[in-house]
């Protein structure tokens, strides 16, 4: 069952040893440290031979503080398909703006740009905190743009999340990057 964060929306595959016999499962998701409680539903349809059904819930706050050893101690369940692409290297060329000329390496698979206390900082005022983020699922690279104030464009096209290739170019406020993958040197 796939069961996604209700913060940072990443996704994460569990399976039955998550479960250990029980009807819920409890872990820290990694991305934004947001608690994740998953349940699995036993349905009627389950007779049928369908697979069970689930959902995320958000504890309280109380449930939270009582529950943050055996979270911690949880096997946090893989991310489904976050993975960086074999052989290969990417990275970010800032084209336009303050930072114009800087190359930034992307060295896991999911990389917030923003104006601070990003992984990708940009000098622009015109950039949000949490601007967008690069998401890497192998040979897909996704650019997600992250609900902000000045929007996230490809081609002057406003996006919310689409598939991006070697050498796309976007803009995040006054600021022009380009998506660079390259095989790795041996």
């Amino acid at each position: 069952m796939i069961v996604t964060c209700p913060s940072c929306q990443k996704r994460y595959r569990l399976e039955e040893k998550h479960f250990l016999g029980g009807e819920r499962f409890r872990f820290t998701c990694p991305n934004c440290g947001q608690a994740i409680e998953a349940v699995r539903e036993v349905a009627s349809s389950q007779a049928s031979g369908d697979a069970p059904s689930s959902k995320v819930q958000q504890p309280s706050t109380e449930k939270v503080h009582k529950l943050e050893k055996t979270w911690a101690e949880a096997e946090v369940p893989e991310s489904e398909l976050l993975a960086m692409p074999e052989g290969k290297r990417v990275s970010l060329a800032v084209l336009q703006g303050n930072d114009a000329g800087t190359i930034i390496p992307i060295d896991k698979p999911v990389m917030l740009i923003g104006r601070a206390g990003a992984d990708v900082n940009l000098n622009d005022s015109e950039v949000s905190r949490r601007h967008a983020q690069i998401e890497i699922k192998g040979k897909t690279i996704l650019l997600r743009d992250l609900r902000s104030t000045n929007g996230t464009y490809i081609n002057e096209q406003r996006i919310t999340v689409t598939q991006v290739d070697h050498q796309c170019e976007f803009r995040v406020g006054t600021s022009t990057l380009m998506l660079i993958v390259t095989d790795e040197q041996p």
